[in-house]
């Protein structure tokens, strides 16, 4: 807190330092919380349909900036194709790399 104090700093400049600050705290919890969630999502799926193949990283824009989470990647075995459930459970495509709130906001 010193630094702001006698850092010379415009309020412009505090802003965006807290702002960019934030920014990062929040896509290291949200990060965090799909992990979670992926990991959750492996514990309680159907194991006689979806195999797990292995760790696959994504990296998704976001409005915290960019983040990037290592997900499950299954063989969906009635289908014959591989997925990432937690894409499903979320109804996001991680592929695109985008968040939809993101997106919804770059459009507007």
């Amino acid at each position: 807190m010193q630094q702001f104090i006698t850092g010379g700093q415009t309020l412009k400049e505090l802003e965006m330092e807290l702002f960019l600050m934030l920014q990062k705290t929040y896509g290291e919890m949200f990060q965090q919380v799909l992990e979670w969630l992926d990991e959750e999502i492996a514990k309680q799926r159907d194991k006689k349909r979806y195999y797990l193949k292995d760790k696959r990283t994504v990296r998704i824009q976001t409005l915290f900036g960019e983040v990037e989470i290592r997900r499950n990647y299954y063989l969906d075995r009635e289908k014959g194709a591989y997925t990432c459930l937690l894409d499903h459970v979320l109804g996001f495509d991680g592929a695109k790399g985008l968040s939809p709130l993101l997106e919804e906001t770059a459009i507007e």
